[in-house]
């Protein structure tokens, strides 16, 4: 019995303190206190050579990016395919079934 005791005591333990050892070597540790968290830059690890991140660098400067990301800004959204002509998105809103109406009202308001 002592040692189901002990046993069970060593276990609960390890599940206290794994969550702890799980996120030493991460980038974010927790803090008690109004931040929350502290940052250790030098716990992350990179999987990317310096002439990859190099390369990146180049290839976001000649493209624009770099200037983009260095304001703080958010990067435009690349155009997947053929847009909507404003025809189009007008029939679409016309022929809505009253589910899809109903279903936009709540989504965005009376205005929607």
């Amino acid at each position: 019995m002592r040692s189901r005791k002990l046993f069970l005591l060593s276990l609960a333990a390890v599940a206290i303190a794994a969550p702890g050892l799980a996120s030493a070597s991460s980038l974010y540790h927790t803090t008690g206190g109004e931040i929350g968290y502290v940052t250790h830059p030098e716990h992350q690890q990179s999987t990317k050579s310096r002439s990859e991140v190099l390369q990146a660098v180049e290839v976001a400067r000649k493209d624009g990016t770099l200037a983009i990301m260095s304001r703080g800004a958010s990067l435009p959204m690349k155009m997947t395919g053929p847009g909507k002509t404003r025809e189009q998105v007008q029939q679409e809103y016309l022929t809505m079934t009253e589910d899809e109406r109903k279903y936009r009202q709540e989504l965005y308001g009376a205005g929607g």
